[in-house]
Parts: C-alpha cells; structure tokens; sequence
C-alpha cells in the first residue's frame, strides 16, 4: 500500500475496524517485560499507527519514539497517548525506503 492509502485509512476508518490495530500487545513482550527480561530501556516501535504498543511500553517506564509514515496515525498515536496519560516521542517518516 501507498502511504497516501495508509494515511486515507487512518482519517476515514474507526480504529475498531482497522485489521492492524490491534490494542494488545504480543503476549511474548508482555512476558519478557513482565518477568523482568527486559526492563524499562530506550525503545523504538516502527510503523506504531495507533500507539497502541508504545502507549503500553511507555506506560511501564520505557523511553519510547513511535515511527509511522502516515501522518493521521501519528495525530491518532498523540490522542491516545494523552487519552492513557503517557508521553512518548512520535515522529512521521517513510521507513519503507532503501538504506
């Protein structure tokens, strides 16, 4: 998909129907971070739409930069981060491109 087509999903679906968003994290990282494997740290979460995963590392202490490249994910990343009272950094950019 184009980003043109992610950012267009973004501004005209509800969250709820959005196949990708999903509000809970994996249960393997639930794990690690809750047996202590891995603790609060620098973190980054690469194409983060909602926030949904980096709203729950930010919430458990982790310094948290969520990546998405479209630009209403990132408006919607922000509401929810201030819907759950928790601060991270979010940033828009392409990261589909050639390193």
């Amino acid at each position: 998909m184009k980003q043109i087509e992610i950012d267009e999903i973004y501004r005209n679906t509800p969250l709820e129907l959005i196949p990708w968003n999903i509000e809970t994290p994996p249960a393997a990282l639930v794990a690690l971070v809750d047996s202590r494997i891995v603790t609060p740290c620098r973190a980054i979460d690469l194409g983060c739409g909602a926030g949904n995963y980096a709203v729950w590392l930010a919430s458990r202490g982790f310094d948290v930069t969520g990546v998405d490249s479209a630009q209403t994910a990132i408006k919607r990343a922000k509401e929810h981060a201030t819907k759950k009272g928790v601060k991270y950094t979010l940033r828009c950019h392409d990261t589909s491109c050639a390193l």
